[in-house]
Protein backbone atom coordinates (compact mmCIF):
# COMPACT_ATOMS: atom_id res chain seq x y z
CA UNK A 1 0.00 0.00 0.00
CA UNK A 2 2.93 2.20 1.01
CA UNK A 3 4.42 1.59 -2.65
CA UNK A 4 1.29 2.21 -4.45
CA UNK A 5 -0.01 5.78 -2.69
CA UNK A 6 3.14 7.38 -3.83
CA UNK A 7 2.92 6.36 -7.67
CA UNK A 8 -0.79 7.34 -7.75
CA UNK A 9 0.34 10.50 -5.20
CA UNK A 10 2.86 11.44 -8.43
CA UNK A 11 0.38 10.50 -11.36
CA UNK A 12 -2.36 12.67 -10.35
CA UNK A 13 -1.19 15.90 -11.68
CA UNK A 14 -1.46 14.31 -14.92
CA UNK A 15 -4.60 13.07 -14.85
CA UNK A 16 -5.75 16.45 -13.42
CA UNK A 17 -4.29 18.04 -16.53
CA UNK A 18 -5.42 15.59 -18.42
CA UNK A 19 -8.78 16.22 -17.46
CA UNK A 20 -8.93 19.89 -17.54
CA UNK A 21 -7.41 19.75 -21.27
CA UNK A 22 -10.57 17.94 -22.00
CA UNK A 23 -12.74 20.08 -20.07
CA UNK A 24 -11.07 22.91 -22.03
CA UNK A 25 -11.10 20.81 -25.37
CA UNK A 26 -15.16 20.36 -24.59
CA UNK A 27 -15.48 24.57 -24.05
CA UNK A 28 -13.36 25.72 -26.85
CA UNK A 29 -15.73 23.15 -29.22
CA UNK A 30 -19.02 24.17 -27.74
CA UNK A 31 -18.10 27.91 -28.22
CA UNK A 32 -16.95 27.12 -31.50
CA UNK A 33 -20.23 25.52 -31.96
CA UNK A 34 -21.97 28.59 -31.01
CA UNK A 35 -19.75 30.74 -33.00
CA UNK A 36 -20.89 28.59 -35.67
CA UNK A 37 -24.90 28.59 -35.09
CA UNK A 38 -23.97 32.32 -34.59
CA UNK A 39 -22.88 32.89 -37.80
CA UNK A 40 -25.10 30.77 -39.97
CA UNK A 41 -27.63 32.60 -38.31
CA UNK A 42 -26.28 35.73 -39.16
CA UNK A 43 -25.94 34.88 -42.35
CA UNK A 44 -29.23 33.86 -42.88
CA UNK A 45 -30.35 36.99 -41.36
CA UNK A 46 -28.35 38.95 -44.46
CA UNK A 47 -29.74 36.57 -46.74
CA UNK A 48 -33.03 37.52 -45.82
CA UNK A 49 -32.21 41.34 -45.77
CA UNK A 50 -30.68 40.88 -49.23
CA UNK A 51 -33.76 39.19 -50.71
CA UNK A 52 -36.22 41.76 -48.97
CA UNK A 53 -33.62 44.52 -50.27
CA UNK A 54 -33.75 43.14 -53.82
CA UNK A 55 -37.19 41.55 -54.39
CA UNK A 56 -40.96 42.54 -54.48
CA UNK A 57 -42.43 41.41 -51.01
CA UNK A 58 -45.72 39.91 -52.55
CA UNK A 59 -45.05 38.65 -55.61
CA UNK A 60 -41.69 37.14 -54.38
CA UNK A 61 -40.09 38.83 -58.02
CA UNK A 62 -37.21 41.03 -58.17
CA UNK A 63 -37.87 44.38 -57.40
CA UNK A 64 -36.59 47.71 -59.43
CA UNK A 65 -32.93 47.65 -58.31
CA UNK A 66 -32.53 43.90 -58.76
CA UNK A 67 -33.72 44.33 -62.04
CA UNK A 68 -30.88 47.19 -63.00
CA UNK A 69 -28.48 45.10 -61.49
CA UNK A 70 -29.74 42.30 -63.71
CA UNK A 71 -30.01 44.38 -66.88
CA UNK A 72 -26.40 45.71 -66.58
CA UNK A 73 -25.18 42.14 -66.76
CA UNK A 74 -27.26 41.57 -69.38
CA UNK A 75 -25.83 44.39 -71.64
CA UNK A 76 -22.73 43.48 -70.69
CA UNK A 77 -22.60 39.69 -71.85
CA UNK A 78 -24.79 41.24 -74.81
CA UNK A 79 -21.75 43.52 -75.85
CA UNK A 80 -19.21 40.49 -75.39
CA UNK A 81 -20.65 38.18 -77.00
CA UNK A 82 -22.92 40.21 -80.25
CA UNK A 83 -26.13 39.00 -79.37
CA UNK A 84 -29.25 41.18 -78.45
CA UNK A 85 -31.43 41.84 -75.15
CA UNK A 86 -35.15 42.86 -74.75
CA UNK A 87 -36.91 44.98 -72.21
CA UNK A 88 -40.55 44.26 -71.78
CA UNK A 89 -42.77 46.82 -69.95
CA UNK A 90 -45.77 45.43 -69.14
CA UNK A 91 -49.00 47.20 -67.32
CA UNK A 92 -52.47 45.74 -65.84
CA UNK A 93 -55.15 47.72 -68.05
CA UNK A 94 -57.41 49.23 -64.94
CA UNK A 95 -56.07 47.73 -62.24
CA UNK A 96 -57.56 50.60 -60.38
CA UNK A 97 -61.27 49.32 -60.94
CA UNK A 98 -60.03 45.97 -59.35
CA UNK A 99 -58.80 47.48 -56.20
CA UNK A 100 -62.23 49.89 -56.06
CA UNK A 101 -64.49 48.06 -57.00
CA UNK A 102 -63.15 44.14 -55.80
CA UNK A 103 -60.81 45.63 -52.70
CA UNK A 104 -57.25 45.38 -52.28
CA UNK A 105 -56.60 42.02 -51.28
CA UNK A 106 -58.40 40.69 -54.47
CA UNK A 107 -56.08 43.03 -56.36
CA UNK A 108 -53.40 41.43 -54.69
CA UNK A 109 -54.43 38.31 -55.73
CA UNK A 110 -54.69 39.41 -59.48
CA UNK A 111 -50.77 40.25 -59.08
CA UNK A 112 -49.64 37.72 -57.51
CA UNK A 113 -51.31 35.21 -60.35
CA UNK A 114 -50.38 37.84 -63.09
CA UNK A 115 -46.55 37.56 -61.88
CA UNK A 116 -47.13 33.57 -61.71
CA UNK A 117 -48.05 33.46 -65.63
CA UNK A 118 -45.26 35.82 -66.53
CA UNK A 119 -42.57 33.31 -64.93
CA UNK A 120 -43.87 30.74 -66.97
CA UNK A 121 -43.91 32.44 -70.14
CA UNK A 122 -39.55 33.33 -69.51
CA UNK A 123 -36.89 31.25 -69.67
CA UNK A 124 -34.86 30.37 -66.58
CA UNK A 125 -31.95 33.05 -68.15
CA UNK A 126 -34.43 36.03 -68.41
CA UNK A 127 -35.90 38.19 -65.52
CA UNK A 128 -39.54 38.86 -64.20
CA UNK A 129 -39.20 41.93 -61.89
CA UNK A 130 -42.04 44.01 -60.31
CA UNK A 131 -41.78 47.51 -61.37
CA UNK A 132 -44.02 48.99 -58.78
CA UNK A 133 -48.02 48.68 -58.51
CA UNK A 134 -49.40 47.19 -61.70
CA UNK A 135 -46.16 47.44 -64.03
CA UNK A 136 -44.16 44.71 -64.39
CA UNK A 137 -40.87 44.38 -66.41
CA UNK A 138 -38.95 41.45 -67.87
CA UNK A 139 -35.74 41.13 -69.25
CA UNK A 140 -35.10 38.80 -71.94
CA UNK A 141 -31.26 38.15 -72.91
CA UNK A 142 -29.19 36.03 -75.24
CA UNK A 143 -31.55 36.72 -78.65
CA UNK A 144 -30.73 36.12 -81.88
CA UNK A 145 -33.57 38.29 -83.60
CA UNK A 146 -35.50 41.50 -81.75
CA UNK A 147 -38.46 39.43 -83.54
CA UNK A 148 -38.13 36.94 -80.54
CA UNK A 149 -39.17 39.64 -77.93
CA UNK A 150 -42.49 39.94 -79.84
CA UNK A 151 -43.30 36.39 -79.50
CA UNK A 152 -42.67 36.32 -76.02
CA UNK A 153 -44.77 39.57 -75.59
CA UNK A 154 -47.24 37.76 -77.67
CA UNK A 155 -46.87 33.96 -75.57
CA UNK A 156 -47.67 36.87 -72.39
CA UNK A 157 -51.06 38.25 -74.17
CA UNK A 158 -52.12 34.69 -74.38
CA UNK A 159 -51.44 33.94 -70.88
CA UNK A 160 -53.25 36.42 -69.34
CA UNK A 161 -56.32 35.46 -71.28
CA UNK A 162 -57.46 32.84 -69.42
CA UNK A 163 -59.26 34.29 -66.29
CA UNK A 164 -57.83 34.55 -62.94
CA UNK A 165 -59.33 32.85 -59.51
CA UNK A 166 -60.68 35.37 -57.32
CA UNK A 167 -62.29 34.87 -54.09
CA UNK A 168 -63.58 31.67 -56.11
CA UNK A 169 -64.64 34.31 -58.97
CA UNK A 170 -63.75 34.12 -62.18
CA UNK A 171 -62.00 37.92 -63.11
CA UNK A 172 -61.01 38.94 -67.15
CA UNK A 173 -57.73 40.60 -67.05
CA UNK A 174 -56.12 42.58 -70.26
CA UNK A 175 -52.60 43.98 -69.98
CA UNK A 176 -50.65 46.74 -72.34
CA UNK A 177 -46.56 45.49 -73.34
CA UNK A 178 -44.08 48.26 -74.32
CA UNK A 179 -41.09 46.19 -76.11
CA UNK A 180 -37.46 47.82 -76.50
CA UNK A 181 -34.52 45.89 -78.66
CA UNK A 182 -30.82 46.67 -77.37
CA UNK A 183 -29.07 47.86 -79.29
CA UNK A 184 -30.97 48.06 -82.42
CA UNK A 185 -33.97 50.81 -80.36
CA UNK A 186 -31.08 51.97 -77.79
CA UNK A 187 -27.84 51.36 -76.07
CA UNK A 188 -28.00 53.07 -73.04
CA UNK A 189 -29.86 51.75 -69.97
CA UNK A 190 -32.45 54.06 -68.82
CA UNK A 191 -33.22 55.25 -72.26
CA UNK A 192 -34.26 51.46 -73.16
CA UNK A 193 -36.63 51.18 -70.35
CA UNK A 194 -37.43 54.67 -71.15
CA UNK A 195 -38.43 53.54 -74.69
CA UNK A 196 -40.40 50.00 -73.57
CA UNK A 197 -42.35 52.60 -71.78
CA UNK A 198 -43.41 54.52 -74.45
CA UNK A 199 -44.46 51.62 -76.24
CA UNK A 200 -46.68 50.39 -73.58
CA UNK A 201 -48.14 53.61 -73.17
CA UNK A 202 -48.85 53.67 -77.07
CA UNK A 203 -50.28 50.32 -76.79
CA UNK A 204 -52.62 51.75 -74.05
CA UNK A 205 -53.97 54.01 -76.46
CA UNK A 206 -54.74 51.69 -79.61
CA UNK A 207 -57.23 50.53 -76.82
CA UNK A 208 -55.38 47.97 -74.59
CA UNK A 209 -55.11 44.74 -74.71
CA UNK A 210 -52.25 45.10 -77.00
CA UNK A 211 -48.20 44.76 -77.66
CA UNK A 212 -45.70 47.39 -79.63
CA UNK A 213 -42.36 47.43 -80.38
CA UNK A 214 -40.85 50.96 -79.83
CA UNK A 215 -41.15 53.08 -83.04
CA UNK A 216 -39.40 56.74 -83.16
CA UNK A 217 -42.70 58.05 -83.53
CA UNK A 218 -43.37 57.10 -80.40
CA UNK A 219 -40.93 59.55 -79.26
CA UNK A 220 -42.09 62.53 -81.25
CA UNK A 221 -45.38 62.12 -80.26
CA UNK A 222 -44.62 61.76 -76.88
CA UNK A 223 -42.27 65.15 -76.88
CA UNK A 224 -45.49 66.37 -78.71
CA UNK A 225 -47.48 65.87 -75.64
CA UNK A 226 -45.02 67.15 -73.30
CA UNK A 227 -45.08 70.09 -75.75
CA UNK A 228 -49.20 70.51 -75.69
CA UNK A 229 -49.45 70.41 -71.86
CA UNK A 230 -46.96 73.17 -71.54
CA UNK A 231 -49.14 74.98 -73.92
CA UNK A 232 -52.08 73.81 -72.36
CA UNK A 233 -51.02 74.76 -68.98
CA UNK A 234 -50.06 78.53 -70.28
CA UNK A 235 -53.64 79.37 -71.44
CA UNK A 236 -55.08 77.86 -68.36
CA UNK A 237 -52.49 80.55 -66.77
CA UNK A 238 -53.81 83.42 -69.11
CA UNK A 239 -57.45 82.78 -69.71
CA UNK A 240 -56.81 81.37 -73.18
CA UNK A 241 -59.99 78.90 -72.41
CA UNK A 242 -63.64 80.27 -74.07
CA UNK A 243 -67.04 78.00 -73.78
CA UNK A 244 -69.17 78.07 -76.44
CA UNK A 245 -73.26 76.61 -76.47
CA UNK A 246 -74.65 74.33 -78.91
CA UNK A 247 -78.46 74.10 -78.68
CA UNK A 248 -80.47 71.12 -77.66
CA UNK A 249 -84.06 71.06 -79.42
CA UNK A 250 -87.24 69.37 -78.03
CA UNK A 251 -88.58 67.32 -81.30
CA UNK A 252 -92.06 67.65 -79.71
CA UNK A 253 -92.35 71.42 -78.78
CA UNK A 254 -89.49 72.24 -81.70
CA UNK A 255 -88.18 74.62 -79.02
CA UNK A 256 -84.48 75.16 -77.44
CA UNK A 257 -84.84 73.59 -74.33
CA UNK A 258 -81.25 73.04 -73.28
CA UNK A 259 -77.48 73.53 -74.35
CA UNK A 260 -74.32 71.68 -73.84
CA UNK A 261 -71.45 73.70 -72.99
CA UNK A 262 -68.27 73.12 -74.97
CA UNK A 263 -64.75 74.03 -74.12
CA UNK A 264 -62.47 75.92 -76.79
CA UNK A 265 -58.95 77.17 -76.87
CA UNK A 266 -58.52 80.76 -78.19
CA UNK A 267 -54.66 80.44 -78.72
CA UNK A 268 -53.23 84.49 -79.68
CA UNK A 269 -51.45 83.08 -82.56
CA UNK A 270 -53.10 80.03 -83.81
CA UNK A 271 -56.28 81.18 -83.63
CA UNK A 272 -59.47 78.83 -82.18
CA UNK A 273 -57.74 75.70 -81.73
CA UNK A 274 -59.92 72.58 -82.23
CA UNK A 275 -61.06 70.10 -79.49
CA UNK A 276 -59.72 66.97 -81.02
CA UNK A 277 -56.24 68.93 -81.15
CA UNK A 278 -55.81 69.10 -77.56
CA UNK A 279 -59.01 67.92 -75.35
CA UNK A 280 -57.50 63.87 -75.25
CA UNK A 281 -54.19 65.35 -74.06
CA UNK A 282 -56.03 67.67 -71.39
CA UNK A 283 -58.41 65.42 -70.38
CA UNK A 284 -55.25 62.68 -69.22
CA UNK A 285 -53.15 65.58 -67.77
CA UNK A 286 -53.80 67.09 -64.23
CA UNK A 287 -54.32 69.98 -65.48
CA UNK A 288 -58.49 69.18 -66.56
CA UNK A 289 -59.30 69.45 -62.19
CA UNK A 290 -58.63 72.72 -62.46
CA UNK A 291 -59.94 73.55 -66.42
CA UNK A 292 -62.61 71.68 -65.76
CA UNK A 293 -63.78 73.73 -62.29
CA UNK A 294 -63.20 76.52 -64.86
CA UNK A 295 -65.73 75.07 -67.12
CA UNK A 296 -68.40 74.29 -64.64
CA UNK A 297 -68.08 77.79 -62.80
CA UNK A 298 -68.41 79.26 -65.82
CA UNK A 299 -71.27 77.73 -67.13
CA UNK A 300 -73.23 77.79 -64.20
CA UNK A 301 -72.69 81.80 -64.29
CA UNK A 302 -73.66 81.99 -67.74
CA UNK A 303 -76.95 79.90 -66.97
CA UNK A 304 -77.84 82.04 -64.07
CA UNK A 305 -77.23 85.05 -65.99
CA UNK A 306 -79.86 83.27 -68.83
CA UNK A 307 -82.15 82.55 -65.80
CA UNK A 308 -82.09 86.39 -64.93
CA UNK A 309 -83.43 86.99 -68.97
CA UNK A 310 -86.50 84.54 -68.28
CA UNK A 311 -85.06 81.85 -69.98
CA UNK A 312 -85.45 77.72 -68.92
CA UNK A 313 -82.42 76.14 -69.99
CA UNK A 314 -80.68 72.59 -69.35
CA UNK A 315 -77.05 72.81 -68.86
CA UNK A 316 -74.59 69.50 -69.99
CA UNK A 317 -71.21 69.54 -68.96
CA UNK A 318 -69.31 66.89 -69.33
CA UNK A 319 -67.04 65.19 -66.94
CA UNK A 320 -64.11 63.11 -67.87
CA UNK A 321 -62.95 59.64 -66.12
CA UNK A 322 -60.22 62.14 -63.82
CA UNK A 323 -62.48 64.84 -63.00
CA UNK A 324 -65.71 62.48 -62.05
CA UNK A 325 -63.39 60.28 -59.84
CA UNK A 326 -61.64 63.20 -58.10
CA UNK A 327 -62.71 63.07 -54.14
CA UNK A 328 -63.33 67.05 -54.28
CA UNK A 329 -65.53 66.72 -57.38
CA UNK A 330 -68.84 66.24 -55.22
CA UNK A 331 -68.14 69.55 -52.90
CA UNK A 332 -66.41 71.25 -55.59
CA UNK A 333 -69.64 71.18 -57.86
CA UNK A 334 -71.66 71.93 -54.81
CA UNK A 335 -69.66 75.16 -53.90
CA UNK A 336 -69.73 76.09 -57.54
CA UNK A 337 -73.59 75.63 -57.83
CA UNK A 338 -74.32 77.72 -54.35
CA UNK A 339 -72.29 80.40 -55.65
CA UNK A 340 -73.75 80.87 -58.91
CA UNK A 341 -77.33 80.81 -57.48
CA UNK A 342 -78.17 78.25 -59.75
CA UNK A 343 -80.31 74.50 -58.78
CA UNK A 344 -78.71 71.46 -59.33
CA UNK A 345 -81.70 70.03 -61.14
CA UNK A 346 -80.61 72.46 -64.30
CA UNK A 347 -76.98 70.64 -64.69
CA UNK A 348 -76.93 67.46 -66.74
CA UNK A 349 -73.76 65.92 -66.12
CA UNK A 350 -72.45 63.67 -69.16
CA UNK A 351 -70.31 60.69 -68.23
CA UNK A 352 -69.30 57.58 -70.69
CA UNK A 353 -70.53 53.81 -70.73
CA UNK A 354 -66.88 53.56 -69.72
CA UNK A 355 -66.60 54.66 -66.36
CA UNK A 356 -69.86 53.40 -64.98
CA UNK A 357 -67.97 49.32 -65.60
CA UNK A 358 -64.88 50.39 -65.18
CA UNK A 359 -65.35 52.03 -61.60
CA UNK A 360 -68.71 50.06 -60.26
CA UNK A 361 -69.59 50.54 -56.46
CA UNK A 362 -67.17 53.90 -56.36
CA UNK A 363 -69.41 55.32 -59.72
CA UNK A 364 -72.58 54.32 -58.08
CA UNK A 365 -71.77 56.10 -54.39
CA UNK A 366 -70.47 59.47 -56.57
CA UNK A 367 -73.87 59.28 -58.48
CA UNK A 368 -75.89 59.06 -55.55
CA UNK A 369 -73.71 62.28 -53.97
CA UNK A 370 -74.97 63.87 -57.53
CA UNK A 371 -78.25 62.95 -57.08
CA UNK A 372 -78.75 64.25 -53.35
CA UNK A 373 -77.70 67.99 -55.34
CA UNK A 374 -80.54 67.21 -57.83
CA UNK A 375 -78.57 67.08 -61.33
CA UNK A 376 -79.88 64.96 -64.02
CA UNK A 377 -77.12 62.29 -65.23
CA UNK A 378 -76.42 61.28 -68.84
CA UNK A 379 -75.37 58.59 -70.25
CA UNK A 380 -73.09 60.25 -73.58
CA UNK A 381 -71.80 57.97 -76.45
CA UNK A 382 -74.34 55.09 -75.44
CA UNK A 383 -74.21 51.87 -77.48
CA UNK A 384 -70.34 52.30 -78.04
CA UNK A 385 -69.81 50.56 -74.91
CA UNK A 386 -71.00 47.56 -73.10
CA UNK A 387 -73.40 48.91 -70.34
CA UNK A 388 -76.57 46.98 -69.94
CA UNK A 389 -79.87 47.38 -68.95
CA UNK A 390 -78.56 46.58 -65.35
CA UNK A 391 -75.83 49.30 -65.54
CA UNK A 392 -78.87 51.96 -66.57
CA UNK A 393 -81.29 50.53 -63.74
CA UNK A 394 -78.30 50.12 -61.10
CA UNK A 395 -77.16 53.81 -61.75
CA UNK A 396 -80.15 55.79 -62.01
CA UNK A 397 -79.16 56.95 -65.07
CA UNK A 398 -81.70 60.17 -66.32
CA UNK A 399 -80.58 60.31 -70.10
CA UNK A 400 -78.76 58.53 -72.88
CA UNK A 401 -77.43 60.10 -75.33
CA UNK A 402 -77.50 58.39 -78.79
CA UNK A 403 -73.76 58.47 -80.33
CA UNK A 404 -73.48 60.15 -83.50
CA UNK A 405 -72.24 57.05 -85.42
CA UNK A 406 -75.86 55.62 -84.83
CA UNK A 407 -77.68 59.01 -86.27
CA UNK A 408 -75.20 58.73 -89.01
CA UNK A 409 -76.66 54.82 -89.87
CA UNK A 410 -80.13 56.23 -90.02
CA UNK A 411 -80.69 56.13 -93.61
CA UNK A 412 -79.76 52.27 -93.55
CA UNK A 413 -82.80 51.63 -91.37
CA UNK A 414 -81.78 52.78 -88.00
CA UNK A 415 -82.23 49.40 -85.85
CA UNK A 416 -80.07 50.18 -83.52
CA UNK A 417 -81.26 53.76 -82.50
CA UNK A 418 -84.53 52.40 -82.81
CA UNK A 419 -83.94 49.61 -79.92
CA UNK A 420 -82.47 52.37 -77.88
CA UNK A 421 -85.55 55.03 -78.19
CA UNK A 422 -87.59 52.00 -77.10
CA UNK A 423 -84.98 50.54 -73.83
CA UNK A 424 -85.06 54.06 -72.58
CA UNK A 425 -88.49 54.33 -72.56
CA UNK A 426 -89.61 51.65 -70.63
CA UNK A 427 -87.05 52.63 -68.17
CA UNK A 428 -88.57 56.38 -68.03
CA UNK A 429 -85.50 57.82 -69.42
CA UNK A 430 -85.11 60.54 -71.81
CA UNK A 431 -83.26 60.09 -75.06
CA UNK A 432 -81.29 62.71 -77.01
CA UNK A 433 -79.43 61.95 -80.43
CA UNK A 434 -76.15 63.90 -81.04
CA UNK A 435 -74.72 64.93 -84.30
CA UNK A 436 -77.64 65.17 -86.40
CA UNK A 437 -76.65 66.93 -89.66
CA UNK A 438 -80.23 67.06 -91.41
CA UNK A 439 -83.69 67.41 -91.43
CA UNK A 440 -84.68 64.41 -93.02
CA UNK A 441 -83.02 62.61 -89.65
CA UNK A 442 -84.44 65.18 -87.57
CA UNK A 443 -87.72 64.06 -88.79
CA UNK A 444 -86.73 60.53 -88.50
CA UNK A 445 -85.97 60.40 -84.64
CA UNK A 446 -89.04 62.74 -84.12
CA UNK A 447 -91.38 59.74 -85.68
CA UNK A 448 -89.37 57.34 -83.74
CA UNK A 449 -89.68 58.70 -80.11
CA UNK A 450 -86.65 60.58 -79.77
CA UNK A 451 -86.75 63.32 -76.96
CA UNK A 452 -84.06 65.66 -78.18
CA UNK A 453 -81.78 66.33 -80.09
CA UNK A 454 -78.04 68.70 -81.51
CA UNK A 455 -76.10 68.98 -84.22
CA UNK A 456 -75.10 71.20 -87.14
CA UNK A 457 -78.72 71.01 -88.52
CA UNK A 458 -79.62 73.07 -85.57
CA UNK A 459 -77.04 74.51 -85.05
CA UNK A 460 -73.23 74.88 -84.38
CA UNK A 461 -71.59 75.86 -81.32
CA UNK A 462 -72.07 79.76 -80.38
CA UNK A 463 -71.08 82.39 -78.25
CA UNK A 464 -73.12 83.32 -75.20
CA UNK A 465 -74.16 86.27 -77.15
CA UNK A 466 -75.40 84.58 -80.12
CA UNK A 467 -77.34 81.96 -78.07
CA UNK A 468 -79.01 84.57 -76.83
CA UNK A 469 -80.16 85.66 -79.87
CA UNK A 470 -81.33 81.99 -80.57
CA UNK A 471 -83.42 82.26 -77.50
CA UNK A 472 -84.91 85.11 -78.32
CA UNK A 473 -85.67 84.35 -81.52
CA UNK A 474 -83.42 86.84 -83.36
CA UNK A 475 -81.58 83.87 -84.70
CA UNK A 476 -82.95 81.01 -87.17
CA UNK A 477 -81.22 77.63 -87.26
CA UNK A 478 -80.60 75.78 -90.59
CA UNK A 479 -83.81 73.14 -90.32
CA UNK A 480 -86.99 74.03 -88.70
CA UNK A 481 -87.93 77.29 -87.06
CA UNK A 482 -87.41 78.01 -83.47
CA UNK A 483 -89.71 79.35 -81.10
CA UNK A 484 -88.45 81.01 -78.35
Amino acid sequence: MNTIWPVVAGAAPCLLALCFGQWQARGLRARCAQLQTALAAQRDTEMRLDFIAHHDSLTGLPNRLQFQLQLEHGVAYARRHDSLLAVLFVDIDRFKSINDTLGHDAGDQVLVQFAQRLRQCVREVDTVARQGGDEFIVLLTELKHGADAQQVAEKIMKAIVEPFVVNGELLEVAASIGVAVYPDDDEDIETLIEKADLAMYAAKQRGRGASLRFLPSMQAKAYSRLILETALRHAQEHDEFILTYQPKLDLKSQRIVGVKALLRWKHPELGLVMPLDFLPVLEQSALILPVGAWVMATAAAQLRRWMEQGQTLMVAVHLSPRQFFHKEIVPTFAAILEKAGVPGCCIELEITEAMLIDKGQNAEEILQQFKQLGVRIAISDFGTGYASLNYLRRFTVDVVKIDKGFVDDLARGGAMVRAIIEMAQTLNMRVIAAGVESDEQLAQLSEMGCDEAFGFCISPPVAPEEMEALLAGRRQRVGLNVAA
